[in-house]
């Protein structure tokens, strides 16, 4: 327990867990229902929050952080250059302000912030073309088209999730849990998003 405490008192491992923590939290947002992100966010949280209580953290560093990641995940649907850069800069902001640096205890690594900047960067920008190139599908989707399709949930729906419609991937929604492999049909098109209920299969044929 020790070495674990010896780790998470490292100012460089706890900003990185926490702005980990925060992509991986944006990730299952934009992604739904996969389950393997939002356990990372929640670990890498829960393990950065551990690690401000043994340092001395400014909460002005904290919330430009915060700020910088709702920015860069308000970025993926409004796409506007602005944002990203505002963005970016609260995160360079925030980073150099997470720990003030005293006597004894070594300030943030300028290296773990250029790290940490550009890769967050990086992320958001391959889920921006993500956006883009799924809007781009989505707006060539017609309702009649869509509707009545059926599919496979790929990512349990509880209630949001994804399905696998006519070779496309679609976050889609239920009234009913679904769970992974269950045969399901489009009863509704919703923005990028489709509404499905289960298909019964009665016996018999």
């Amino acid at each position: 327990m020790g070495d674990v405490w010896a780790v998470l008192t490292n100012p460089n491992v706890v900003y990185i867990l926490f702005v980990i923590g925060l992509w991986a939290t944006a990730a299952a947002i934009y992604v739904p229902g996969t389950g393997f992100l939002e356990a990372a966010a929640l670990a890498c949280l829960v393990l950065a929050v551990a690690g401000f209580t043994r340092l001395p953290v400014n909460v002005v560093g904290v919330l430009l952080i915060v700020v910088a990641g709702v920015l860069f995940v308000v970025d993926l649907h409004v796409q506007s250059i602005g944002i990203t850069v505002v963005g970016a800069g609260s995160l360079v902001a925030g980073s150099v302000l997470l720990f003030p640096s005293s006597e004894g205890l070594p300030a943030l690594s300028p290296w773990a912030i250029v790290v940490m900047v550009l890769l967050s960067l990086g992320f958001a920008a391959f889920l921006l073309a993500a956006a883009v190139r799924a809007q781009g599908l989505r707006r060539k989707a017609v309702p009649e088209e869509v509707i009545g399709q059926r599919g496979v949930v790929t990512a349990p729906l509880t209630p949001v999730g994804t399905v696998q419609v006519a070779g496309e991937l679609w976050t889609a929604f239920a009234d009913e849990p679904l769970a992974v492999g269950e045969e399901v049909e489009v009863v509704a098109l919703d923005g990028l998003k489709v509404r499905v209920k289960r298909v019964t299969t009665t016996k018999g044929g």
